[in-house]
């Protein structure tokens, strides 16, 4: 059975926790060298003259695991309140819910760094990118630790300022894509603007963004 449930009944302790948790995380991570991650943002969106280096916040592989658990909780809550505020099953707790959807997150986020370190270290093999392709897992990262962010401002905004859930979908599809534009834009810099024919490109993105993007939504549906 399922039925509209409240905002003010789907924050509990444990969603409380899970955002606490969150901004811990974020905090001790990627908001340790802030001008780093500014500088990258920075990066990313000069179109008109790109850089081709790829700047992120030198995160140590316990940092990297760090952010992307930030990454996966504060999503994951910010999807359990779109889902829960429309449609609810009286059987799953709010516990539950972050949980499953924190999951979801994590086992994406780490789809795409496997798929990252294979294509391209294939293509690096054959020399269509440089030998700094390692270098974009943590760029990558960062860039979501800045999504996850993005996702707790707007899950306080709609638990404590009671903005509509509708309003914080919009907000966060329209930022979510502005980053991904981004990464799309500091990917070709970085990697393929001198080096490879736009056919190599356009397989890259099939392979690495566009069929997760929409394996993603066929596991949500």
């Amino acid at each position: 059975m399922r039925t509209i449930v409240p905002i003010e009944q789907l924050c509990d302790d444990w969603v409380v926790l899970f955002m606490i948790l969150s901004f811990v995380l974020a905090s001790v991570t990627v908001g340790s060298d802030m001008p780093q991650v500014l500088k990258s943002l920075r990066s990313m969106f000069n179109f008109r003259k790109s850089d081709g280096q790829l700047v992120y916040a030198p995160l140590s592989l316990f940092g990297l695991i760090l952010a992307t658990m930030h990454i996966a909780i504060s999503v994951g809550t910010l999807v359990y309140l779109f889902t829960g505020s429309g449609l609810l099953t009286y059987t799953e707790t709010p516990l539950q819910s972050v949980l499953s959807q924190s999951v979801l997150v994590l086992l994406f986020i780490v789809l795409k760094i496997i798929l990252y370190i294979v294509v391209n270290g294939i293509i690096c093999s054959k020399h269509y990118i440089p030998s700094q392709h390692f270098r974009w897992i943590s760029f990558y990262i960062m860039v979501q630790a800045l999504n996850g962010a993005i996702a707790l401002v707007l899950s306080l905004l709609i638990i404590y300022i009671h903005i509509p859930v509708q309003v914080a979908v919009i907000v966060y599809i329209l930022l979510a894509i502005l980053l991904e534009i981004g990464i799309l834009f500091k990917l070709f810099s970085a990697f393929f603007k001198k080096k490879c024919s736009v056919l190599v490109f356009f397989i890259y993105l099939c392979a690495l963004e566009i069929a997760p993007c929409f394996l993603a939504w066929f596991l949500v549906k």
